[in-house]
């Protein structure tokens, strides 16, 4: 009965580690400079720049596709610090084919609290998204 259950354990445990995703090599990302830096206006019309501050990758095999996640920092910089306000922030992550057709795409938008006294806040956001292999990412705010 022992050698039952050290068999059983032994599948299960080899079994498990089967179902781990390969971990790959990010698709090219490409952020032009006329989408990774802005300057909005705050709820209050205020101007605010808004820029991309960085960017993570974490990319798995999936059979045709590449799985992609990633963490994108989005800082916001104002001259105006005297009183509370709100940022609109819209991002936007698109993955193309090989061909440049779109394949799948995700569009996210929020308000970025600007605290009284706070001149630059920070914010991390994350997205998956699928990339068919051969294919490339593109990343851009409005």
């Amino acid at each position: 009965m022992n050698k039952l259950v050290k068999i059983f354990m032994f599948l299960l445990l080899s079994g498990c580690s089967a179902i781990k995703k390969e971990v790959i090599d990010c698709p090219k990302l490409t952020s032009f400079k006329e989408v990774a830096e802005v300057v909005v206006k705050s709820e209050k019309n205020i101007p605010v720049y808004i820029g991309i501050r960085g960017v993570q990758t974490y990319c798995t095999d999936d059979n045709n596709d590449v799985d992609m996640e990633l963490s994108i920092n989005i800082r916001a910089i104002r001259k105006d610090t005297s009183i509370e306000d709100y940022v609109p922030v819209n991002i936007s992550v698109v993955s193309l084919d090989a061909s440049k057709n779109e394949y799948e795409r995700d569009d996210f938008s929020y308000s970025q609290f600007m605290l009284k006294n706070s001149r630059i806040v920070d914010r991390s956001t994350q997205f998956n998204l699928s990339v068919p292999k051969g294919g490339e990412v593109l990343l851009g705010i409005k």
